[in-house]
């Protein structure tokens, strides 16, 4: 059963996302804690990213997808696919958190609940795919 779930691409695309999630989210957290009010939550958003950007194209493309060739290529769709979601994000973020007052961590969980559907069908069907 084991072997079967870690040869399934959508539970390591689960999986490795979900460790990247709350990676991504910690560092996010973490940041406004020590950042407060004084800084804007995109800001904190914005270097969690690109943190999390680079982490995550590596192993998506390692554990999930094993794809060879087209580095670049593939990290430019990946980026692009990640920044589309970013957009989105911050959006969300900015309009909830810093226009509404809504507090900016259980935003920040909830729009990325959606970001997590969206950069998996982003990824299958554009950043990793293959003729």
């Amino acid at each position: 059963m084991l072997r079967k779930l870690l040869t399934d691409q959508r539970f390591l695309f689960l999986l490795v996302g979900g460790i990247n999630t709350l990676f991504s989210t910690a560092l996010f957290v973490g940041l406004v804690l020590l950042l407060g009010r004084s800084v804007p939550s995109s800001l904190c958003l914005g270097i969690s990213w690109s943190v999390s950007l680079i982490l995550a194209f590596f192993a998506y493309r390692l554990f999930v997808f094993r794809v060879k060739g087209h580095l670049w290529l593939d990290f430019v769709r990946f980026a692009g696919t990640n920044l589309t979601s970013l957009l989105i994000n911050l959006v969300a973020l900015t309009v909830l958190a810093d226009v509404l007052g809504w507090p900016a961590i259980p935003v920040q969980i909830g729009v990325t609940c959606f970001i997590v559907i969206f950069n998996y069908l982003g990824h299958k069907h554009v950043s990793f795919r293959r003729g």
